[in-house]
């Protein structure tokens, strides 16, 4: 998972929806305080995050990308505020399709007896490579936040 920095303003955001402590803007536009113009697609957020991001909104943004998501996971505004929330409800997902996988291969090897079918191996290494490396991905992103909290903004 990468992570990176922004300090600017949020030029738009375009919402798409937000259900079950999640929002999914369609784009956000940031405006660096140097540089050019950065957009995010389909950028998955964290309600409270979410609320920050509005925009002529100022200060730090933590941007952070995971396989095919991405999105930002924190905010540190020009006025002091500090909101932090990972949006990864992909590693519940990676969870429950390994204990499904297991499940399938069990049934399988000892109620059906037909041996172990080589498409649950295959996606049972991918659910546990999915969920160590969204659980990585986390622990980063939360790293990258807390290691920045001596950050103040430009007077």
């Amino acid at each position: 998972m990468t992570t990176s920095i922004i300090d600017g303003r949020v030029e738009t955001a375009d919402l798409r929806r937000a259900r079950g402590g999640m929002t999914i803007f369609r784009s956000v536009t940031f405006q660096p305080d140097s540089g050019a113009a950065r957009t995010i697609k389909n950028a998955v957020v964290k309600d409270n995050v979410a609320a920050e991001l509005v925009p002529g909104a100022k200060g730090r943004f933590y941007l952070y990308n995971a396989f095919d998501l991405k999105g930002v996971h924190g905010v540190r505004s020009a006025d002091g505020r500090a909101v932090y929330g990972f949006a990864g409800n992909n590693k519940k997902i990676f969870l429950i399709l390994g204990i499904v996988n297991i499940a399938w291969i069990l049934l399988r090897l000892f109620a059906i007896g037909d041996g172990v079918p080589l498409l649950a191996v295959l996606l049972l290494i991918l659910s546990v490579t999915g969920y160590i490396f969204m659980g990585k991905g986390e622990r980063e992103a939360k790293a990258q936040f807390d290691g920045d909290a001596a950050y103040s903004p430009p007077a």
